[in-house]
């Protein structure tokens, strides 16, 4: 009588298979830690040009509608900056309620409670906010008079005023919020009034 062999399938995955597996799986892990990072300062830029825009329209309309010069303040920002005001913006309220050129008074201009802060890592803002398409560093202020025109502080340059809202580490990932010469503000598209 003959003995019987028995004989099994073989079954799961070889070691050269696991590897493979293990190595795509890490490819793909660092392409979507890259991705990841770079829709993080994406969406921190949009959204700082986002709350600017919310911000200035809401300024400009309370200006209007109680008939009182108001602004908005825009603190120092950007890599290893110190300041009372660093990395912060406001929005205050001239003592003078009918001036027509409005830029903010620590001295005789009220400060409202509500401060913004700019994303921060240690004593560096992740966004930084600049005026003048990038040209004019903050600290900025930009107000509206009981008409709704805007003034910005310091700026030579003519309406419409664009903001240029960057990413620290990565300058090539900005926004830019045009002010018009009316006080109407937008975050811009395709538009070609700033360059």
């Amino acid at each position: 009588m003959a003995t019987r062999q028995v004989t099994f399938d073989r079954r799961g995955f070889t070691l050269a298979e696991l590897m493979t597996v293990v190595a795509i799986a890490g490819c793909l892990a660092a392409l979507s830690v890259s991705a990841y990072s770079e829709s993080q300062k994406l969406g921190r830029v949009n959204a700082q040009a986002r709350l600017l825009v919310q911000r200035l329209q809401s300024i400009r309309t309370q200006a209007v509608s109680q008939g009182a010069a108001q602004g908005y303040h825009i603190g120092i920002n950007g890599l290893h900056v110190a300041g009372v005001d660093a990395h912060q913006a406001f929005v205050f309220y001239k003592a003078n309620q009918l001036a027509t050129i409005v830029t903010y008074d620590s001295v005789n201009d009220r400060k409202d409670r509500q401060v913004d802060w700019l994303p921060t890592s240690g004593d560096s803002s992740m966004v930084i906010v600049e005026g003048a398409n990038g040209a004019q560093p903050a600290p900025l202020d930009v107000g509206f008079d009981i008409n709704g025109m805007p003034t910005v502080t310091g700026a030579a340059f003519p309406l419409p005023y664009c903001f240029r809202i960057r990413d620290t580490v990565t300058p090539s990932i900005d926004r830019r919020v045009i002010l018009f010469d009316d006080g109407t503000v937008k975050v811009q598209r395709n538009e070609t009034y700033c360059p």
